[in-house]
């Protein structure tokens, strides 16, 4: 039986430790424990390093799909940002994944969309983040996946929307905006893409999800960001603007739904929209021959929301009991511009009963002897016609006054 490997190493120490040694003049040499201590711990930190690295790199690499089996991509977003169809592996429910990288040195960080989505949990209208890991190189957010992929797509395949199904489309866009503001936050990217559709048939509200809410902030916001075709013109400047932003995104929405077709975008570069949309003018032309067959409601929507001062534009309470969610056809001219209407009678031509004879009256309230009636003004130097002798009141004395107005 041999000696035990163990024995046989002590007794090389032993041997080494009598063995003089060699010491060059002027240079002291280590002792041997120290040196045996180095190796030892220059070894176990090289295990270290080769054992727990790879088991972190591993765990988190891997944290996503130790959990959900990864398949087909869904959607894609900028600077990397990807979307994937997963699967649940204990119960072969089907997810969707939103992949955000992680900063690089030197690269420009994401904006950190978790504590917005824990503010926003639990919203009827908003898409739902079922969790979030942490990977080596990415945030990983995992949300419930609607069948009906997002309404750009929708579009793209299919053409305009309906006027009725849009409305029904559009309710829920509306309804999903309202609930990012009353989280006191503006979504500042809403766009088609990230409008989800739970059904590939969408025809009611309910089937609508607003998603992406990187962007999210609370009001007032300051810069530019999004999507630039849905961007409102004072988010294009320096000064602080508020959620009046997501309104006129969502008529941008709502024009694309009903026209297949962008407001503002110029397809030859980004600075091109931005000048198109800064020189806008309240009340879209509405040139495409698709709009003669849309409802003056809906045009209506549109230009409310549409509005390029912020001040004057329709405020999204009014934009969801506008009358043509309700299905109205006819609305009157909108007021939404907050600017006073000019009256369409200003003169008023009265019967002077002294002198039998009708004539311009004075302003105001009329007076004994008087009775008023009013005068089209369609231009600033209408001259004064007098009405008829045979119009004047009947059985009436200087002192009777009379109600009614005759207009011309």
């Amino acid at each position: 039986m041999g000696v035990p490997r163990i024995i046989r190493r002590a007794e090389a120490v032993k041997k080494e430790d009598k063995r003089p040694s060699r010491v060059t003049p002027g240079i002291a040499k280590p002792s041997k424990k120290k040196a045996r201590a180095d190796k030892l711990r220059a070894l176990a930190g090289a295990f270290t390093a080769d054992q727990d690295a790879p088991m972190d790199v591993a765990t988190q690499l891997d944290a996503l799909e130790v959990k959900y089996e990864v398949h087909e991509i869904i959607g894609q977003g900028k600077e990397g940002v990807a979307v994937y169809r997963c699967t649940l592996r204990s119960s072969g429910q089907n997810f969707a994944v939103k992949r955000v990288p992680k900063p690089q040195p030197g690269q420009t960080s994401h904006s950190a969309e978790q504590p917005t989505v824990e503010a926003l949990r639990n919203n009827s209208h908003l898409v739902s983040t079922c969790e979030v890991l942490d990977g080596a190189n990415t945030m990983d957010y995992v949300m419930e996946l609607h069948s009906g992929g997002d309404l750009f797509e929708w579009i793209a395949t299919r053409g305009a929307v309906s006027e009725d199904r849009a409305r029904a489309i559009f309710a829920g866009v509306l309804a999903g905006i309202n609930q990012v503001h009353a989280a006191n936050y503006i979504h500042r990217d809403l766009k088609l893409e990230n409008i989800l559709l739970t059904t590939p048939d969408p025809t009611a509200p309910e089937h609508v999800r607003l998603a992406d809410f990187e962007f999210c902030t609370s009001s007032p916001a300051l810069g530019p960001v999004g999507s630039i075709g849905y961007a409102a013109p004072e988010t294009l400047g320096n000064l602080p603007y508020t959620t009046a932003v997501d309104v006129w995104a969502g008529g941008v929405c709502l024009y694309a739904m009903l026209a297949a077709s962008a407001p503002f975008d110029c397809p030859e570069s980004a600075a091109a929209t931005a000048r198109r949309i800064l020189s806008a003018q309240p009340g879209m032309p509405f040139e495409e021959a698709c709009w003669e067959h849309i409802s003056p409601a809906a045009k209506d929507l549109v230009n409310g929301m549409l509005h390029p001062d912020p001040e004057q534009r329709m405020d999204l309470a009014s934009a969801m009991a506008h009358p043509w969610l309700s299905g109205a056809t006819e609305v009157q001219t909108s007021s939404l511009s907050k600017k006073p209407q000019r009256p369409k009678f200003s003169l008023r031509c009265t019967w002077h009963g002294r002198e039998k004879r009708w004539g311009q009256g004075m302003k105001g309230p009329a007076v004994d002897g008087e009775v008023p009636t009013a005068m089209l003004m369609d231009e600033e130097d209408y001259p004064l016609v007098q009405c008829p002798l045979e119009w004047g009141p009947s059985n009436m004395t200087d002192s009777t006054p009379r109600g009614r107005a005759n207009s011309m």
